[in-house]
């Protein structure tokens, strides 16, 4: 059931955060009634301030609501959702709402649960340097309906997560990239084939089977592509970084390989592109590649892309070189499993890690130990880490984030001619001395920035 147009319509915007405010703002100027709903005092006050009317579950006149704009991060399970859906009044996301007011619009979406906020950037900038107008959002950061209105050729490159796809129905996607599948979120869906489930939504259309290309790694993706393949085969891509597929890319060592007709054909040397190193950026780089094909773009445009592509902030971001000495943000990686990645990408580590551990701590690291030349630890997580590492790594106890990085700094300018890479991968959350791990990873540059200037 569509909600659009939806002019004059009262609909209950249910979580006020950035997309929850994104969408009083976009019902507001469409000219609907926004019931903004949220215990949160402040976020009730900026929706106040933008001109929607806030009020507290118990008080909604349900016989005048025509849908609910549900925050990807309240389940279906809340008692105010049920009573929408009790009542048969639609309960969708803000990404459904944005399909439904832009149903012509080319949108590839981008979904899995390692790698997408770097392949969804990296699809975007591919597409920006051949000249299509972009609008990238989605998890990604930028809400869906804060993004512009673009061109009929213009391309929306979406980040969707399995909460946001778990309120979709038909979000009729052009495009898929789907990464791969590894348990994560369980305490929203209950199990890992709940979770899937949710995600598999995103092939879902009204009208046409979507194009797809699908990592096939893992057990649970290749079983989706298989799945998906049997449905039209002719519109569906593979992707390895393990073994040679024969409809679509794999990755051997580091080239990035397709089959066309008899013959193998070498399309880029990844190893080439320091932004998009480890074997996991190497999967992101061939999905990518991938997407673009089915969108129609030649393989040189697409290169050119790869090759200039900046990567993201604090996913293994390149901050600085001061004295043979190589600065790395990973201050996204907030578990064990994230901080192998980079890890597993270089040698010589001068390695800070730290702040609110996980409980499965790092002993799954160990077999990274040896490329360690020495830890900084810091937070709440550095005595933990300090008995796990034992005698197998030479550690320190910092205490916060300023002194690891004076001590590393230090420790790495006595590496001799080697280059060091002071690699910034905390393996925890940020919560005990930042706000989140963007705050985290901002404070890490800055201490670089003065190493640099000092």
């Amino acid at each position: 059931m569509s909600v659009y147009p939806v002019k004059a319509k009262k609909i209950v915007v249910f979580g006020l955060a950035r997309s929850g405010l994104a969408a009083v703002s976009w019902l507001l100027e469409r000219g609907a009634v926004p019931i903004a709903v949220d215990a949160d005092s402040e976020k009730q006050k900026q929706a106040l301030t933008l001109g929607a009317t806030v009020v507290s579950a118990e008080h909604i006149f349900w016989d005048e609501v025509a849908a609910v704009i549900q925050s990807p991060g309240i389940p279906l399970t809340h008692p105010l959702s049920r009573r929408a859906l009790e009542l048969n009044i639609p309960v969708i996301s803000d990404c459904e709402l944005f399909r439904q007011a832009n149903p012509e619009a080319i949108i590839v979406g981008i979904t899995g649960t390692n790698g997408k906020s770097t392949t969804t950037a990296l699809i975007g900038h591919i597409l920006k340097t051949a000249g299509y107008e972009v609008a990238i959002g989605g998890n990604i950061g930028i809400s869906v309906l804060s993004l512009p209105k673009l061109s009929p050729r213009g391309i929306y490159v979406l980040e969707l997560s399995s909460y946001q796809l778990e309120l979709s129905k038909n979000l009729n996607i052009n495009v898929v990239a789907w990464l791969n599948i590894s348990e994560d979120h369980l305490e929203r869906h209950g199990t890992i084939e709940q979770y899937i489930q949710a995600k598999y939504k995103i092939f879902h259309h009204v009208k046409d089977t979507p194009k797809a290309v699908i990592g096939v790694d893992d057990s649970y993706s290749e079983e989706v592509y298989y799945k998906h393949s049997q449905i039209s085969s002719n519109v569906t891509f593979s992707v390895s970084c393990e073994r040679r597929v024969g409809n679509g890319l794999w990755v051997d060592g580091n080239k990035l390989m397709q089959l066309e007709g008899d013959l193998v054909r070498e399309l880029a040397d990844l190893s080439s592109y320091p932004r998009l190193q480890g074997k996991h950026n190497y999967q992101n780089a061939a999905v990518a590649w991938g997407v673009c094909l089915q969108l129609g773009l030649e393989s040189a445009e697409i290169l050119k892309g790869i090759a200039t592509f900046p990567g993201l902030h604090h996913r293994q971001e390149w901050v600085a070189e001061i004295d043979n000495v190589v600065f790395i943000n990973d201050s996204k990686a907030t578990n064990a499993n994230a901080a192998s990645k980079a890890l597993s990408v270089y040698d010589q580590i001068y390695w800070i890690a730290g702040g609110v551990p996980k409980s499965d701590g790092i002993q799954s690291l160990a077999p990274y130990f040896p490329k360690i030349r020495e830890a900084f630890l810091f937070g709440q997580a550095e005595a933990e880490f300090a008995v796990t590492i034992g005698d197998q790594v030479p550690h320190h106890l910092c205490n916060t984030l300023d002194v690891a990085v004076a001590r590393a700094f230090a420790a790495a300018k006595n590496a001799g001619d080697r280059q060091a890479i002071i690699l910034f991968s905390p393996a925890c959350a940020s919560f005990d001395q930042f706000k989140d791990f963007e705050h985290r990873g901002s404070i890490f540059k800055e201490l670089v920035k003065k190493l640099y200037t000092s």
